[in-house]
């Protein structure tokens, strides 16, 4: 199977923390984003992960050293011009097989050997939630089995099952005509070339999706949502090292080769290699590799790498879309 991820944003909502790292390459939970997107394949034989990047993007040299045993190839989108455009470059040169599409900065816990196992010859999936307020999302309409319909933000939604992030599609060839019929036709939502306008052209010919409907649908599209993101899924991946004269309370992700000191910490903190923790209390956090984290009291926050946080007299460097709040 091969596997389309596009990641050519910028994440500019995420920063400052993505103005040195890809988003998808942000820790979360004791791994980096695309790490959990990654184990939610673990057994599935994919032959080809391709990234979709942009031109200056850090991601290649980056995923080559951080999964040595993955084959990547890497697409470049040299303007943002939709996510449709996007997976348009990553299935270049693909012959008409089954793809598998993952947005790189959404986690859904999915098993995909069972979501493929219900769908007959030449039908595909969307992955979906019931939302309580479909307005803000893209919904599926569905008529039996099957999905009917999608509208992209509805004023009056007629269902409140959103659209997530994964789809699988039995045809890149189908897929690619009808993402090359919207930049053809100049069709664009909001100014870009939308995959929801182009898998409406395949709902209308005849196209058969499949919804697969999940309960968790984790968004880390920003510093909040990155938070809250490490509270989920800290409650499956706790890992507890021993602290002398410090309180860990769990769930929390402690790597191996950090320094923790007369702190309390927890829950729901996640520290990333080599950083350092003393004097402090924190909890709803991510502390980011090589940070140090002195004499504060911090909660719902993220330091980055290298990041220096300390209570001594207010001594700082603010620099670019960086935030203090509460001194």
């Amino acid at each position: 199977m091969k596997v389309v991820i596009p990641a050519a944003g910028e994440g500019k909502r995420l920063r400052p923390y993505t103005l040195w790292e890809p988003k998808p390459m942000l820790f979360v939970a004791g791994n980096t984003i695309l790490g959990h997107i990654f184990s939610m394949l673990e057994g599935i034989e994919i032959d080809e992960y391709r990234m979709v990047v942009n031109p200056a993007s850090k991601m290649p040299e980056m995923l080559e050293q951080a999964y040595p045993g993955k084959r990547f190839s890497f697409w470049v989108q040299d303007s943002p011009m939709g996510l449709g455009h996007a997976i348009l470059q990553g299935l270049s040169g693909l012959a008409d097989e089954p793809v598998l599409v993952l947005l790189s900065d959404t986690i859904i816990p999915f098993d995909l050997r069972e979501a493929l196992s219900i769908l007959g010859s030449d039908e595909g999936f969307l992955i979906a939630k019931e939302v309580d307020d479909p307005r803000s999302f893209g919904v599926i309409e569905k008529k039996g089995n099957y999905v009917s319909n999608l509208i992209e933000k509805p004023k009056e939604p007629k269902s409140r099952l959103a659209i997530c992030g994964i789809y699988y599609l039995a045809s890149v060839k189908r897929l690619r005509k009808a993402v090359e019929q919207l930049i053809d036709k100049n069709i664009r939502t909001s100014g870009e070339y939308q995959l929801t306008d182009a898998l409406s052209i395949l709902i209308d010919e005849g196209e058969k999706l499949r919804t697969v409907e999940v309960e968790t649908w984790i968004d880390c599209g920003t510093p909040s949502a990155l938070v809250q993101a490490n509270r989920i899924l800290l409650e499956g991946n706790s890992r507890i090292v021993p602290v002398d004269g410090s309180l860990i309370k769990p769930p929390c992700w402690i790597a191996d080769n950090v320094i923790i000191e007369n702190s309390i910490i927890g829950p729901y903190v996640s520290i990333d290699s080599d950083a350092v923790v003393t004097d402090s209390i924190l909890s709803d956090c991510i502390i980011n590799r090589n940070a140090e984290v002195r004499g504060v009291v911090l909660k719902e926050s993220i330091v980055g790498f290298e990041g220096v946080l300390k209570r001594e007299g207010l001594s700082t460097d603010v620099g670019p879309y960086s935030r203090l709040e509460n001194l």
